[in-house]
């Protein structure tokens, strides 16, 4: 029962999500012009529609408390194919163009919109966006070299340091994403001095919140995600009969109102030793 409504939970943060996206590209689509002939331009003008929404969201992780001053230099990290560190079963390396295919099917893997990865322009698009500068994604692989996912750092000019990490769906529920998130954070320590990372889950994501408790991570507040102002207010009040015990005391541990975690991502943040 439990799980079947964190899925009906996250569901509704999804359709929320892609109508607000759509919303707010509309304008933008309106001052394309684009004449559509056959089904095959239609898609690729929905691929790029999408994009565009991909591009809404991908802003959204970057948004951080704090700016760096001085800026982070990235030359203290590994380059395309180099080691970034390995452990007892997984090693990280840098993210490199033989990887594309594997990083695509994570990312369909995890998405809500699993049609446009049908469409060649917008694999294109998701593809440079790993490439994007100050971002630092490395690849996870185990002892017998299977891709198994991604982690790395959203924002390297951000403060603190937000981690992603996304794992193909048949190696999720195995450890593997504590551990690789562990080995990320023990490596950047040892290479540029930095202790302290961020990571926001969604509070209906309850295998996201353990693994944020299992590598050390303390609630930390709540941050805004994608709606904001109004539209927030109005999304949280509209969804208030969601609330339930799981998010009541969880709420309390973050201290905040229950409903505001309908609209709201957890923050979680690692402090490691010095």
């Amino acid at each position: 029962m439990q799980k079947e409504m964190e899925e009906r939970n996250i569901h509704l943060k999804e359709q929320m999500m892609f109508s607000e996206l759509l919303e707010r590209i509309e304008k933008r689509r309106r001052k394309i012009h684009r004449v559509f002939d056959g089904d095959r331009e239609a898609a690729e003008g929905f691929g790029g529609l999408f994009s565009d929404l991909q591009e809404e969201i991908k802003r959204c992780e970057e948004e951080s408390p704090e700016k760096r001053s001085p800026a982070f230099d990235p030359e203290a990290l590994p380059k395309a194919g180099e080691l970034l560190i390995e452990g007892e079963r997984l090693c990280l390396l840098g993210m490199q163009e033989k990887d594309r295919k594997d990083y695509l099917e994570v990312e369909k893997d995890v998405s809500f919109f699993k049609e446009a990865f049908s469409d060649e322009s917008f694999l294109a698009k998701i593809w440079e966006e790993f490439f994007r500068k100050n971002r630092a994604y490395y690849s996870i692989f185990n002892w017998d070299a299977v891709f198994l996912g991604y982690c790395g750092i959203l924002n390297l000019q951000a403060k603190p340091w937000e981690m992603a990490i996304a794992l193909k769906e048949k190696y999720q529920g195995q450890g593997i994403g504590p551990e690789s998130l562990l080995l990320l954070m023990k490596a950047l320590k040892r290479r540029t001095g930095e202790r302290i990372f961020r990571g926001r889950v969604d509070a209906d994501n309850e295998a996201s919140i353990s693994m944020m408790r299992k590598i050390g991570g303390k609630a930390h507040g709540i941050s805004e995600f994608f709606l904001h102002g109004k539209k927030l207010q109005n999304y949280e009040k509209k969804n208030e009969y969601l609330v339930d015990r799981r998010l009541k005391e969880l709420a309390e541990e973050f201290q905040v109102e229950p409903q505001e975690l309908l609209g709201h991502s957890l923050e979680f943040w690692v402090e490691l030793p010095e």
